[in-house]
Formats: C-alpha cells, structure tokens, sequence
C-alpha cells in the first residue's frame, strides 16, 4: 500500500513539472522572436532589397530563477486590471507561485525554438561571474541574452500561469518582468506583463 501511494505523489510531482516546463517553453518562444524580414523600396516603389535578420541566440540558465517578491510583504496588490481595478492575477495562483519557488526544477530542451539557445547551469554561470563580472561574460559570450525564468504558478483549472522572467546582456542593459499567461486554445498566450526592474 505505501509503494503505491508513493508512485501517485511522484507521478504527480513530475506531471507538475512536465506543466511547468511547457510554459515556460512556451515563454521563450513568446518572448525571444526574430524579427520578420523587411523590404527596403527605392523612390519608384521598386524592391530595393529584403533585408533579413539574424536569428535570435541567447543563454539560458538551466535552473528556474526564483522569484524577487519579498516574502513578508503581499505583492498580490500590484496585479490589479487598470480597467476595473480587479486582480487580474487570482490569490491562489500568486499563492502557488510563491511556494513552488522556493524550489527549483531543471528547464527541458526548448523545441522549436527559432534560433539558438546555449543551456548553462547556475554554477557555470556564477563562475563566470567571479572571474570578472560581465566583461568575463562578454568574452565568454559575446552580448548574447542572459535569460533566467522562474517556476510558473498555476490557477486551479490550469488556464492561466503567473511567472517571472529577466533577460540581460550587461550590468545596465537588462530587464526582468512578472506575466501573466492564459491557456487559449490548448497553447500559453502572454496576456499580461508587469516591470519587476529595469537597469
């Protein structure tokens, strides 16, 4: 009997973080696009030239980032629809969010990304850093984006995702916000998006 109740709550811990993850993938594909190519006309309207864009190529911090709230203090007031003045944000999926990042998951392989992404662990990264900061980061990689996400929380009924995201290429060129996404039509839409800080 105690072998089976323990293989419920594992395959419940990991359909948790198969749903974590699919946010969070999708995410990176709502966040990091490449830009559609552009058509640069002469002055008679004739095609000139279709200038096209590199695909975007970012660093991804393999373990979820966890949140900036202050425990102590209820950012839950923050989310309210400029509209109505209702919480946009429901208590129970602010509520889930702050518990479940007080753990981290690995992030799965991003699939069908438009680009590339570099997977790197915190540790890697942390160790770059204490060699030299972001100059050691830049010869290491160049300018490309130091993304960081954190665990989603979740409503009940599994249609919306609260989540925090950064994306940073030097010491004062970064930002990071908190979104809000729905499940429409079976895929995660970014619907809402707050600045948590900007440098």
């Amino acid at each position: 009997m105690t072998i089976i109740i323990l293989t419920l709550i594992c395959a419940h811990g990991f359909g948790q973080i198969d749903n974590d993850n699919e946010i969070i993938s999708a995410l990176i594909h709502s966040e990091i696009k490449t830009l559609p190519n552009d058509t640069v006309f002469n002055k008679k309207g004739e095609i000139k030239k279709i200038k096209t864009y590199k695909k975007p190529d970012i660093i991804l911090v393999i373990e979820t980032e966890t949140f900036l709230f202050d425990p102590e203090v209820n950012s839950f007031d923050s989310f309210k629809n400029e509209t109505n003045g209702l919480p946009s944000l429901d208590s129970l999926t602010y509520r889930d969010f702050i518990d479940k990042n007080k753990t981290k998951i690995q992030i799965d392989s991003i699939c069908g990304f438009q680009g590339t992404i570099s997977y790197i662990s915190r540790q890697e990264i942390e160790d770059i850093f204490k060699l030299g900061g972001w100059d050691n980061y830049h010869k290491t990689f160049g300018f490309k984006p130091l993304v960081k996400v954190s665990r989603p929380g979740i409503s009940n009924d599994n249609s919306k995702a609260f989540i925090y995201y950064s994306s940073s290429t030097d010491g004062l060129g970064g930002a990071g916000f908190y979104l809000i996404l729905e499940k429409v039509d079976g895929k995660w839409i970014v619907k809402e998006s707050m600045l948590a800080w900007i440098s």
